[in-house]
C-alpha cells in the first residue's frame, strides 16, 4: 500500500500544539518558530510605542 504524500495545513502555523495537534515535518515546525518569534518581536515592538 502506497503512503499518500502528507499536505501542508497553513493552520498549522496558527494552532497552539498539545498532544493531539498532528506532527509535521521539521521544516514546518521550524516556520511555525520564525513566525511565532516574528509575531512576539511585532507585539514587542507595538507595546514599546505605547510607552
Amino acid at each position: 500500500m502506497r503512503k499518500g504524500k502528507k499536505t501542508f495545513d497553513w493552520l498549522y502555523l496558527l494552532q497552539a500544539e498539545d498532544s493531539t495537534t498532528l506532527t509535521q515535518s521539521r521544516l514546518a515546525g521550524a516556520c511555525k518558530a520564525i513566525v511565532w518569534v516574528g509575531v512576539s518581536i511585532l507585539i514587542g515592538m507595538g507595546v514599546g510605542q505605547l510607552t
